[in-house]
């Protein structure tokens, strides 16, 4: 067996299987891949609504301070009730812009209002600059207001706003424009990331006592992430901020991984309220999410075709090894018979080289005796027409006279005689006539073939027998040379009689046109004859020699001789006979 052979067939077959399970893997991969992209629009759509119920939240809140920013405890008490129906809401905070000249008065009304050592004070972190504008030092924003007033509550009262780095940028746009804003995320006092949700209540160009007023709302980024319990099995779903930190998240996943499967990823942008957030999902791949059984059918049915291919290959090569031994004794039997072959082929060949010149030979005999036939049939026409046609017409004349000299007495007997020996010379004179005519017709050595043609058709009387010729001659036939004419017009005249005896038609066509070379010369002689009779069986035809002979007239001129006849088809014969020249 050859072993190069075998190892070759075992590693490509081992290659396809491989990429087969690799398209199959791949196939699962990409339906995972669809599967995770519709599962991340949910996520990203469960955030936005929680986002848009922060908004609401928030309007509800502004709408409520705008109608008694005075009313500490029903703002307390609607707070309250927010943060029972939505967890996501940590607290509720209000700023309030103090001017640098009213500080000092600012702080008192607030001691008075009950929040004994109330003082605005700032972070000691340095303020950035931020887009562009830096922090106002005659300006403070500081929480006057927060729900629920913990221990955390009360350290946020006084706290300037502007000094903090991460709601710097939310409260500078919310003091001048119209809107929700958003502060960047920081971490809360359980280490979870929230971000406050900033309105003002009214425009700074309203220059009223409600644009000093900016409502925010504390909340948990983690909640805007769908809970745990509601991600399908195998999830991960992470946001980050715009520098890729990670500010909340949920998992959901088996406590084993997919072993040497990847980990597909899904990313979404999160634009709202000022904010640019990334929603990471990510779905670790499970031997349980990809078509394992169709791969494993796939396995099985490549080991068995693979052994049953070597087994094949193994049967193949000692079958070859068989066939080697078998092939040379049969080179040497086969060189024995074509020995054998070759001599007997030797032996054909001189055969039929020895046919092939009979034939040629019969043929030239055969047109020789056609030569001497016609030969014949000329001189015993010239001798009937010189001789026994001067007797009759001496016999016909003398009788005339006989006629003549008796004319007095019509009802003697020498009279009677003179007129029946007349009529009976004239009826002889006929019948040589028509036998001279058919041994040789005088029209062809007088006229040409033409005539002679028309001459044999109108013989025939064809019209009186109900059959309508449909004749075409074409190109110079009187020019042709005599062996080819009188053998044309006998091989016309034998099929023209056979159909008049035998074809019971209606039409005949006849077609006789030369053929010439690129010279212009005439090549060929072309004759077709063609009825619409009863026709016959070639097959079964029994009996006569006209065909044979007409094919026997055109062989020996190395003519070609074609018939195809059906049983109510009619018969067609068509004839080609070469002209040689000089």
């Amino acid at each position: 067996m050859n072993l190069t052979k075998l190892k070759l067939i075992s590693l490509l077959w081992a290659g396809v299987t491989l990429c087969v399970m690799a398209l199959l893997l791949l196939l699962d991969i990409n339906r995972q891949q669809q599967t995770l992209q519709l599962e991340s629009r949910v996520v990203y759509e469960f955030a936005y609504r929680r986002a848009r119920i922060n908004e609401v939240i928030l309007h509800a809140v502004v709408a409520l301070v705008k109608t008694d920013d005075r009313d500490d405890a029903a703002i307390t008490r609607y707070s309250r009730e927010m943060r029972a129906h939505y967890p996501q809401l940590r607290s509720l905070l209000i700023y309030q812009r103090v001017d640098a000249d009213q500080r000092v008065a600012h702080e008192q009304a607030m001691q008075d209002k009950g929040i004994s050592g109330y003082k605005i004070y700032r972070q000691t972190a340095p303020v950035s600059e931020l887009e562009g504008q830096s922090y106002v030092a005659s300006q403070a924003y500081p929480i006057v207001f927060v729900e629920p007033l913990d221990l955390l509550g009360r350290q946020l009262l006084g706290e300037d706003g502007y000094s903090v780095a991460f709601a710097q940028k939310a409260l500078m746009q919310s003091s001048d424009y119209p809107g929700v804003f958003a502060s960047d995320p920081y971490p809360l006092e359980d280490g979870a990331m929230g971000y406050r949700l900033m309105h003002a209540l009214a425009p700074a160009y309203a220059d009223t006592a409600k644009t000093r007023l900016i409502v925010a709302l504390v909340m948990s980024l983690d909640d805007l992430l769908p809970p745990a319990a509601h991600i399908p099995q195998g999830l991960s779903v992470t946001l980050e901020d715009s520098q890729g930190a990670v500010l909340g998240g949920r998992v959901n996943q088996k406590s084993y991984a997919g072993w040497l499967l990847p980990a597909l990823e899904a990313r979404r942008s999160i634009t709202w309220f000022g904010q640019a957030l990334q929603l990471r999902v990510q779905k670790q791949l499970y031997w349980t999410d990809t078509s394992w059984p169709v791969g494993l059918i796939v396995l099985l049915f490549s080991g068995v075709a693979y052994l049953l291919s070597v087994q094949g290959f193994r049967r193949r090569e000692q079958a070859a090894s068989e066939r080697l031994d078998l092939t040379r004794r049969f080179e040497q039997k086969r060189d024995q018979l074509e020995q054998r072959v070759m001599e007997r082929t030797q032996a054909l060949v001189s055969r039929n080289s020895e046919l092939r010149q009979q034939v040629k030979e019969n043929r030239q005999l055969t047109q020789k005796i056609l030569e001497v036939q016609e030969s014949e049939r000329r001189n015993i026409a010239r001798e009937l027409h010189d001789e026994m046609g001067q007797s009759l017409t001496a016999i016909r004349t003398d009788a005339r006279l006989l006629q003549r000299h008796t004319q007095g007495d019509a009802a003697s007997l020498v009279h009677t005689a003179a007129v029946a020996i007349d009529s009976t010379a004239q009826r002889i004179y006929s019948a040589t006539y028509a036998l001279m005519r058919a041994l040789r017709p005088s029209a062809l050595d007088d006229l040409g073939l033409v005539d002679a043609l028309h001459q044999c058709i109108d013989s025939l009387h064809l019209n009186a027998q109900g059959i309508e010729l449909h004749l075409q001659l074409s190109g110079a036939l009187n020019e042709l040379p005599e062996q080819i004419c009188i053998q044309c017009y006998r091989l016309i005249q034998e099929a023209l009689n056979n159909c008049v005896k035998h074809a019971q038609a209606d039409n005949l066509w006849l077609s006789v046109r030369l053929q010439a070379d690129d010279s212009g010369e005439p090549k060929r002689l072309l004759i077709r004859i063609e009825d619409d009779g009863i026709g016959f069986d070639p097959k079964a035809q029994s009996g006569g020699f006209g065909l044979l002979g007409m094919r026997e007239r055109a062989l020996s001129l190395e003519g070609r001789f074609e018939m195809s006849s059906k049983q109510g088809q009619g018969t067609w014969i068509q004839i080609e006979l070469p002209i040689l020249l000089g």
